[in-house]
């Protein structure tokens, strides 16, 4: 999946010679989060989020503190921000969330912002691909680390006439050779292809053995 079909675009900027003041009172009257800093040309020079807007407000125990509003938002922005491309792959900036510990990533196309992906947008991205917006039921199945045993398993849900939403797998921390294949079938009864999955002798496993 492709970052152009999960972004914002176009997205709210704000000018970087524009006042701490004036980016609280966008953000609240948007209601975002996040804000790419921008010059002229609509250059990416830094980001401010919630977060910095909310370091900045005196507290209400310090009610002595003044604090100047009037000041540029580059006083307190971040640069060096980590960017993305439009057709850059969803997968890899969510290497980016994940290591970086960040909440959005400016979309930037011939050194200009034109969109934005953020943290939620990359969860609505995982429940979609999950298939668990449509009824249906999820099971999991143990099979052997190797090639082609996929075609063993989706065989069962053809020979059976039954859709299959989504397919996700991953590595077995457990045992060595294996891997989890969670799958989410659109049939509210998948009894049958649980029968015939163990005939083929994989092991399609239950809450309980999962330590859930």
């Amino acid at each position: 999946m492709l970052v152009e079909r999960i972004m914002t675009s176009p997205c709210i900027t704000f000018h970087v010679n524009d006042s701490i003041e004036d980016a609280i009172k966008l953000m609240h009257d948007k209601k975002i989060r996040h804000l790419p800093i921008v010059d002229d040309a609509q250059h990416l020079l830094g980001i401010i989020s919630d977060r910095e807007i909310k370091e900045v407000l005196p507290s209400l125990l310090k009610q002595d503190v003044e604090i100047d509003y009037d000041v540029p938002i580059s006083n307190i922005m971040q640069q060096n921000v980590i960017t993305c491309h439009p057709l850059d792959f969803v997968e890899d900036i969510a290497i980016d969330f994940y290591d970086s510990s960040i909440a959005s990533i400016p979309v930037v196309q011939n050194d200009k912002v034109i969109g934005i992906v953020t943290s939620k947008d990359m969860l609505n991205t995982f429940i979609e691909l999950t298939g668990v917006t449509k009824p249906g039921t999820t099971i999991q199945i143990s099979i052997p680390d190797e090639a082609g045993i996929m075609h063993e398993v989706t065989e069962v849900f053809h020979r059976h006439k039954i859709s299959i939403e989504s397919i996700l797998v991953f590595r077995d921390k457990e045992q060595a050779g294996k891997k989890i294949v969670t799958l989410r079938m659109l049939a509210m009864n998948p009894n049958i292809a649980i029968y015939d999955l163990e005939q083929k002798g994989f092991k399609v496993l239950n809450p309980f053995e999962l330590g859930l």
